[in-house]
């Protein structure tokens, strides 16, 4: 086995963060006082759901706002036995004649993000003899926005939706640019910049807030309640993260292997955006943990080993036993003896939170991800190119998007924890369209960074090769591809599920997380392209 390992060609450069979230202060006295008051706030917006009007569009508009402030979960008991109440109700199409735009869409949208089967046919009302849309609408900028954030919850096949986003796509654009900045237009912007499906929930919620502040319509304390609740969970996100880094630092990972990066921050960033609510501790450290160790393997396969060392490394992983050790070299040990020890921390935590099931799930997982890694490494050794199936079947695998929702559902401890790691592990289609939409827009962003080094073809250079076409041309098609995907996972949502709701949402989020983490920029290496993002969601708190 050769012993000399190939020098990293990568330009990671070193975690911007310092000591910045290391030790952060507690404030007790702040906590209680928010809490106290938060608890009071949240009876009265108990009690707002629950006197509504006799209108199910003031019930709509309410649970819409409650939702996008990032407080639904509070109270997610009853929304959700409203929402069905609601489509029972409108169970006929003719049902939904009596409302506009704005209402129709909102209704559309709220109740297909909950899994409601809601007929995109309640917009044919909204369309002219020729079959386009009617130009009067366009003079409805909350109408228009509205049906721009349904139309995101299409499937296939359902042509009217394509349209619908089309149209109301284009005509936000034009008002964006043809009105002064007011509420509506900046919220208009955002929209056309981050589509609300697709957004980093908590962050979106932030973002809200702000905007909800300037509403004139607004419910002050609905507003105070949501305030005061994102700087609680902001608080606990703090704590969090310090833990994390002082784990982190006691590893000494950093110090042992300088070369490869050390990505906490980014890590626990993703974990927050698959798991933000702030009952779901454990699942976010498990989860930021995960995506350390896929990291540091990652580096070691992609651009650290030799062949013959990733080949013995390999085979260690297989076995994923202590006694297997042995004849790696250092680097190959430090990153195989710290996925043992991490493996072996999710046990106990698991045992201290009460959960009587193991990480075997887990654990395969793990295995399938780094036999991917090393197909990959493979492939890269040969300067072999597939085709872009054959290069796909393996990269789904290695957007680790399966291993690190498993991590997720671990930390949730829910009772049915085995029963949904086993449905992971089937490769249902939310977890494929998570993996697809994962690997192909991390080629794409990463495209140029990778191929100033030793790297794998990817599936850009595939569908180039395969079919004959110009980069600009791959990726246009392989845009399409990322916008099937979203289409996938909102089919899975309709009801009846496999599994409860809450476990496909972790494959959604996974996507709105690295949606946003690649758009135009390769954020998770290239950490400096979201240090604004990450400062407002984990630094800032609101002024109450």
């Amino acid at each position: 086995m050769g012993s000399q390992s190939r020098p990293i060609a990568a330009a990671y450069g070193p975690d911007i963060w310092g000591d910045k979230f290391t030790s952060i202060p507690r404030d007790f006295e702040l906590w209680e006082a928010y809490s106290r008051e938060s608890d009071l706030l949240k009876n009265e917006v108990r009690s707002m759901l629950v006197s509504a009007g006799g209108e199910w569009t003031d019930k709509l508009i309410l649970i819409n706002t409650i939702e996008r402030l990032g407080v639904g979960y509070h109270f997610s008991e009853y929304i959700e036995d409203t929402l069905a109440e609601m489509h029972n109700a409108h169970a006929k199409i003719e049902s939904y004649e009596k409302y506009d735009l704005f209402t129709t869409a909102l209704y559309f949208r709220i109740l297909r993000q909950h899994g409601h089967r809601v007929t995109s046919e309640i917009f044919n009302k909204y369309k002219e003899m020729d079959g386009n849309f009617n130009e009067a609408i366009t003079r409805d900028p909350m109408g228009l926005l509205s049906l721009y954030e349904a139309a995101h919850l299409r499937t296939h096949g359902e042509a009217l939706l394509d349209e619908a986003l089309t149209f109301s796509t284009y005509h936000l654009k034009s008002m964006v640019k043809s009105r002064d900045s007011d509420s509506v237009a900046r919220l208009a912007m955002h929209a056309l910049e981050q589509p609300l499906h697709k957004g980093v929930q908590i962050l979106e919620a932030k973002h809200f807030i702000f905007y909800y502040e300037e509403c004139p319509s607004r419910n002050d304390v609905l507003l105070k309640f949501a305030k005061l609740n994102f700087n609680l969970v902001q608080m606990l996100y703090k704590q969090e993260l310090s833990l994390l880094l002082r784990w982190w630092a006691d590893i000494g990972f950093e110090s042992k292997l300088p070369k490869f990066r050390s990505r906490v921050v980014g890590a626990y960033f993703w974990a927050v955006g698959s798991a933000y609510e702030p009952h779901y501790a454990l699942a976010r450290i498990m989860y930021a943990k995960t995506a350390l160790a896929l990291t540091f393997n990652n580096d070691l396969y992609d651009a650290y080993g030799i062949m013959d060392e990733l080949n013995e490394y390999t085979k260690a992983i297989e076995r994923l036993s202590v006694d297997c050790i042995e004849g790696l070299p250092e680097h190959s040990k430090i990153c195989y003896t710290t996925n043992l020890n991490i493996m072996s921390e999710f046990e106990e935590d698991i045992v201290k939170h009460g959960g009587y099931y193991d990480v075997s799930d887990f654990k395969e997982e793990f295995k399938t991800s780094m036999l991917a890694y090393h197909q990959e490494a493979v492939w890269r050794e040969k300067n072999y190119v597939p085709p872009l199936k054959e290069y796909l079947v393996n990269g789904e695998v290695s957007s680790c998007l399966s291993v690190l929702g498993i991590s997720v559902i671990m930390g949730m401890g829910h009772a049915d924890t085995i029963q949904a790691c086993k449905w992971v592990r089937t490769i249902p289609k939310a977890v494929l369209a998570a993996e697809r939409q994962g690997r192909i827009i991390n080629d794409i962003v990463g495209y140029e960074d990778e191929h100033n080094r030793p790297h794998v073809a990817t599936s850009i250079d595939c569908y180039m090769k395969e079919y004959g076409v110009s980069k600009e041309e791959a990726v246009v098609k392989l845009y399409e591809m990322i916008e099937d995907t979203w289409k996938d996972i909102n089919e899975e949502f309709f009801r009846p599920t496999k599994v409860e709701s809450p476990y496909i949402t972790i494959f959604l989020d996974q996507m709105r997380v690295f949606g946003f983490t690649y758009n135009n920029r390769e954020g998770y290496t290239h950490t400096e392209t979201m240090k604004d993002d990450i400062e407002f969601l984990l630094m800032d708190p609101i002024k109450i």
